[in-house]
């Protein structure tokens, strides 16, 4: 893909009163789906996956479970060569820093400095399609973990690609569409993001996401909008494990979690709240396109037919994710990017390493023994 292409495209990724009409890009907002409360089921949480068998990741390829691994390691040409997408490889050097316990000897670095890096100034990007057994793409259940350590310097972010997404077909580049809700046989995605490191947030795109104001455009929804902050550590690793599960096709049992470094986020009084799907947290409210965990104040929604906001009971459970209206879209790639928008005024640096995509829980690296 042309450079130009490539960011074009991560720009692009860049609301019971009833709601009376549907957007006419898709179906009914999630807000509007009423379903059973469920507690939320049991997780796997530290390390308790698949890295636990593998200590520094050493041989963790080659198990059963595993679909794909990046371990950095070797040239930048090397790491490259391995996704099908790549953006702002002027950005990208090796580096000796490698998290603690890793069977590793390298990472990949990207740098990005007040008034780009030879004429490259978005944050780098890696993007690649994932293959199956059948020898096509896709899955209906995986897990993405991958180690990041941000510089203490570093920028706030626009996006953040640590995410699994869907497209149908499924396409050797990723593909954006800001402030249109996907339809259900054509694409979805979710991502997990830092900002302005102030709290970690999902940032979710499907067929029944929620619409905001002035217009009910629907930018990514973000599903855990007023628990305590998470504050973005700087200077050092930081493992994000991220699942997805994609509903059965007329349902809305699709799921979503992430885990920082082997832990599910919590409220204060130590509910789950990065773990939805049907049903569970068993209590929330919508204001637009923004779900509260646990709160049961009055909440929001857009009604396309009234062009404006019209209220909601809250305490409802979650809705659960209607990902997709056809079995032909499943989880089928994965996309590591950071979209800069703002000119850079210092230097912002991002390590990756031990990058693993697999069937089950994979949790945190276990140290390499000495």
């Amino acid at each position: 893909m042309r450079r130009a292409q490539c960011l074009m495209v991560l720009a692009g990724l860049m609301g019971i009163a009833p709601v009376h009409a549907e957007s006419p890009q898709a179906g009914p907002q999630a807000s509007a789906v009423t379903v059973a409360p469920l507690p939320t089921p049991t997780i796997p949480e530290g390390r308790t996956g698949i890295a636990a068998r593998y200590p520094g990741d050493v041989g963790i390829e080659k198990d059963p479970d595993v679909v794909f691994v990046e371990s950095f390691e070797g040239s930048v040409d090397e790491i490259c060569s391995h996704w099908e997408t790549v953006s702002g490889k002027p950005l990208m050097s090796r580096s000796d820093e490698v998290p603690p316990g890793s069977g590793g000897k390298q990472s990949l670095l990207l740098t990005r400095v007040a008034g780009g890096t030879q004429g490259y100034k978005d944050g780098g990007n890696l993007y690649r399609r994932l293959k199956n057994e059948k020898g096509g793409y896709g899955y209906d259940q995986l897990f993405f973990r991958f180690y990041m350590k941000f510089n203490k310097e570093h920028a706030p972010i626009h996006h953040y690609g640590s995410g699994l997404v869907g497209f149908n077909p499924p396409t050797r580049w990723p593909q954006g569409g800001a402030g249109e809700r996907p339809k259900g046989d054509a694409r979805w995605t979710s991502q997990v993001e830092p900002g302005d490191f102030t709290s970690w947030t999902f940032y979710s795109y499907w067929q029944n996401m929620g619409g905001s104001p002035p217009r009910g455009q629907t930018w990514g929804n973000v599903l855990e909008y007023g628990v305590p902050p998470r504050a973005v550590a700087k200077d050092q690793w930081i493992c994000l494990e991220i699942m997805v599960k994609m509903n059965d096709v007329g349902d809305s049992n699709g799921e979503q979690a992430y885990w920082l470094d082997g832990k599910l986020s919590r409220d204060r009084e130590g509910r789950i709240t990065s773990y939805l799907g049907k049903g569970f947290p068993a209590a929330g409210t919508w204001t637009y396109d923004k779900f509260k965990p646990y709160v049961t104040e009055r909440g929001i929604a857009w009604d396309y037919a009234l062009g404006k906001g019209v209220a909601l009971p809250g305490g409802k459970p979650f809705p659960g994710f209607a990902w997709r209206n056809t079995p032909k879209l499943n989880i089928n790639a994965l996309w590591l990017y950071r979209y800069m928008s703002v000119p850079e005024k210092g230097t912002s640096k991002v390590w990756w390493d031990h990058l693993v995509v697999a069937k089950k829980y994979i949790g945190p690296m276990t140290p390499a023994k000495p």
